[in-house]
């Protein structure tokens, strides 16, 4: 093919670039290329190359026209069924014109050399020649070789026998176009395994080097040997299948002894021992109670450190074990939470962030009023008055007894009473003493699942109080028991129950006495 020399730009910037060059069956050859429409602003590039063969050495010479990166550009060699790349880079930088690669025993003596010139950037193959160099005769040679075989997993196992038991031992089978790459030595060189597994490498100088092997879906291995000159190095590799994420953990620091009602922090490292990213939530455990987590995101190898933190209450005293659970694995260790000379009953959190900013006694509780942030009650009040509270969220622990002549309880949120806790407002005397109303306000959702809540009445002459649950959103009163029984000398007197909520409101399983309205 013949073009025309005059009005040819020259390329300023090197882009997608094709390059042809012509190589024939001999010590050498020159090839010229014009190629046009390569994204730049010119009309043509053009890059004239040289490829000759000296002894077993490949060479490569830019005799002229553009320079192009160093990093686009690679030649593989194919010789009695294996095939090595030989890439342009290192160094980093251009092949330019007037520069030379030399490959040393890149080309196998006396044997058919199938040489291919590649573009990696466009994934394009450039050229193609056949080469068949013979050795010259050296009194002695000054480089070594590595060869091998890499193998992986079959696709059945083999069962084997083992005294009087039976087992499964996975099979192996020879990986063909695995890649070998080696490092050292000032050489960076790459081989693919062919049918039989096997690979080779020529013309290594002394030293030593790093030799992985690699193939898609498989871990990688990778091993260090020192090369002799003269001699030759076998590796073998076998490949397993990459194992999933998988989080190892170990406590790394926490207090043994800590006052109730303070804090404690937990710290746990995590590493994934797996050959893939995983996620993994991490979260602490107060017995069988999950008291804080973590999502937790890592690579393969990777670990990191995490804070959990148990904020202890005044009766939480006595020694416990805590747990740190990845998932794949789980540490444990104890606390030992000391007694705190406190009758408080319920604290109050400001700042949302799990400390009590404030605690209360029984009886501070029933004159309360409005408090800023979230209320709960944590410890059982008996009073002889009437307890109200006003605050932006109000809980009442699990299993928790509040005993007063009333209760009021509002929150400008979420309201919520615990599993097994009990609101008691009963009258307590023989003759006139009436029972107290009980009224739980949310303006978010009210949970009163699994509660207690009553208002009886069992003297002389004594009616029963109230119970009036409301709630903004929903309202889940499942499992719950509600009460407002009168029950005197003169017949019954009960109490009214009304519930009200702006959203849903569930009751399955709980039952009112009398009937709600």
């Amino acid at each position: 093919m013949s073009r025309p020399t005059t009005a040819r730009a020259q390329s300023e910037t090197v882009g997608i670039i094709l390059l042809v060059a012509v190589f024939v069956v001999s010590a050498s050859a020159i090839g010229v290329a014009y190629v046009g429409g390569v994204g730049s602003d010119t009309d043509e590039v053009v890059v004239s190359a040289e490829l000759s063969a000296d002894g077993t050495d490949l060479r490569v010479d830019h005799l002229g026209g553009d320079a192009l990166p160093n990093g686009e550009l690679a030649v593989v060699v194919r010789a009695d069924g294996n095939a090595t790349r030989y890439p342009f880079a290192p160094p980093a930088g251009e092949f330019a014109p007037g520069e030379r690669r030399t490959f040393s025993d890149a080309l196998v003596a006396n044997a058919t050399n199938e040489v291919a010139l590649y573009h990696e950037a466009s994934g394009e193959r450039i050229a193609r020649t056949t080469l068949a160099p013979t050795a010259t005769p050296s009194p002695a040679a000054e480089t070594g070789s590595i060869e091998g075989v890499v193998v992986g997993p079959g696709a059945a196992a083999t069962r084997v026998a083992s005294g009087a038991s039976l087992g499964l031992r996975p099979s192996v089978v020879p990986l063909s176009g695995a890649t070998v790459a080696v490092d050292g030595a000032g050489r960076v060189a790459e081989a693919r395994t062919g049918v039989g597994g096997a690979y080779r490498i020529d013309g290594l100088e002394p030293g030593e080097y790093e030799v992985s092997a690699t193939a898609p879906g498989l871990a990688v291995s990778a091993t260090t040997v020192e090369v002799e000159p003269n001699e030759t190095a076998t590796v073998d590799f076998r490949l397993d299948p990459l194992r999933p994420a998988e989080f190892a953990v170990e406590i790394a620091g926490v207090d043994a002894r800590v006052d109730a009602g303070d804090p404690v922090t937990v710290d746990a490292t995590v590493e994934n021992v797996g050959d893939e990213r995983g996620t993994e939530t991490v979260e602490l455990r107060v017995g069988d109670e999950r008291v804080d987590s973590v999502e937790l995101p890592l690579d393969a190898g990777e670990s990191r450190t995490v804070s959990l933190r148990w904020q202890t209450l005044p009766t939480d005293a006595g020694e416990e074990t805590l747990t740190v659970d990845a998932g794949d694995d789980a540490a444990t260790t104890t606390v030992e939470v000391l007694d705190a000379a406190t009758d408080a009953v319920a604290y109050v959190d400001r700042d949302g962030d799990g400390d009590p900013d404030e605690t209360y006694t029984a009886v501070e509780l029933a004159f309360l009023g409005a408090v800023d942030g979230h209320l709960v009650v944590y410890d059982d009040v008996t009073v002889q008055t009437p307890v109200g509270a006003t605050a932006d969220r109000v809980t009442v622990r699990d299993g928790v007894t509040v005993r007063a002549n009333g209760i009021d309880l509002t929150a400008a949120g979420d309201l919520s009473v615990g599993q097994d806790a009990v609101l008691d407002a009963s009258s307590r005397g023989f003759l006139f003493a009436g029972a107290g109303d009980v009224s739980l306000r949310a303006g978010g959702d009210l949970d009163a699942r699994d509660a207690a809540v009553t208002t009886s009445a069992g003297a002389l002459f004594a009616s029963a109080g109230d119970i009036a649950l409301t709630a903004g959103g929903d309202a889940d009163l499942r499992d719950g028991t509600f009460e407002a029984v009168g029950v005197g000398f003169f017949g019954r007197s009960d109490g009214r129950i009304t519930v009200t909520a702006g959203g849903t409101v569930r009751t399955e399983g709980a039952s009112f006495d009398p009937p709600r309205e």
